[in-house]
């Protein structure tokens, strides 16, 4: 049965029949999504490296070593915070600084090693950042570290003067008590003596308890922090990846899409116009007349037999 001209189509059939329209607009769509992936500024990941703690094979045959160092690795991790550490870039990046948009950090599952990844605009930009975010975490994690070896040997050093010196002043005290006592001073002055002797001699046994246990966290530090706590960057920062091809794919297939749906509207819209004009055509007659149907069933009414009668 023959389609009725005045009957519109579906919208694919119409789209079928513009097929030429549909192909200038997707492929028009396409073009525009292209450019403006092309126009935007492409995003970069810049991508540093640090590890927790010794690498080496002896370490990691001490029972429970690695699992500690993954633990670390986790909560080590947790220290860059994003809006912290684009406000700490400022005096590194200067001016493009504005270019970072987003800094953080995550422990590779299963081992000790921190990667930390910056975002920004520009490629140079996003391996500087993140070499700096990781610098920044080493310092700050090792600085940290109470029981550094350096910093308990300069203290270890300064409590040596300070027993020396006290150990003096006890041996004084005790010569002074044996002055007294030889050279038959009055009771009060031998007492004072006495007195002063022991106070000497008890600052000295305290100083002397924490040169013990001063000495004993500098051994500890030396023997341990190396390979418990310290962070070292094992690879420095480069870039990871960027955005671009994902961008003009992304874009492509949506401005691809945005022609078709439009080509749909546009071939249903001129189909359902095409139909409205065949049905006012049909509504004239052929010499420019228009047929009216209701004044021919009147007139056929008046002429009938029993208006004759």
């Amino acid at each position: 049965m023959a389609q009725d001209a005045n009957t519109p189509v579906s919208p694919l059939t119409a789209l079928a029949r513009r097929w030429k329209l549909a192909a200038a607009l997707v492929v028009g769509g396409a073009l525009a999504g292209a450019g403006l992936a092309l126009a935007t500024p492409a995003t970069y990941t810049g991508e540093a490296r640090v590890a927790v703690g010794s690498q080496s094979l002896d370490a990691r045959i001490v029972a429970g070593y690695s699992v500690a160092a993954n633990q670390l690795a986790s909560d080590i991790a947790r220290y860059v915070n994003d809006r912290q550490a684009q406000g700490d870039l400022a005096p590194v990046l200067g001016e493009r600084a504005d270019e970072v948009e987003r800094v953080s950090a995550s422990p590779i599952a299963g081992s000790s090693v921190i990667v930390v990844e910056v975002d920004a605009t520009g490629a140079d930009t996003a391996t500087q950042a993140a070499q700096a975010v990781a610098q920044q975490l080493v310092d700050q994690v090792n600085s940290a570290n109470t029981g550094a070896p350096d910093a308990l040997l300069q203290q270890y050093r300064d409590l040596t003067a300070e027993v020396e010196r006290a150990r003096q002043a006890a041996a004084q005290a005790e010569g002074a008590l044996a002055e007294a006592q030889a050279t038959g001073a009055a009771p009060a002055q031998v007492e004072a003596a006495r007195l002063a002797a022991q106070e000497s001699a008890a600052a000295l046994d305290v100083l002397e308890v924490q040169q013990q246990a001063l000495s004993s966290r500098y051994r500890n530090a030396v023997s341990n922090t190396p390979s418990a706590s310290g962070l070292s960057v094992v690879r420095e920062a480069q870039v990871s990846r960027d955005d671009r091809s994902s961008t003009l794919q992304r874009n492509v297939l949506a401005g691809a899409g945005l022609g078709g749906l439009l080509a749909l509207l546009l071939a249903t819209w001129a189909d359902r116009r095409r139909a409205r004009r065949s049905a006012d055509a049909a509504g004239e007659a052929p010499g420019g007349a228009t047929i009216d149907v209701d004044r021919d069933r009147r007139h056929a009414d008046d002429v009938s037999p029993t208006s004759a009668r």
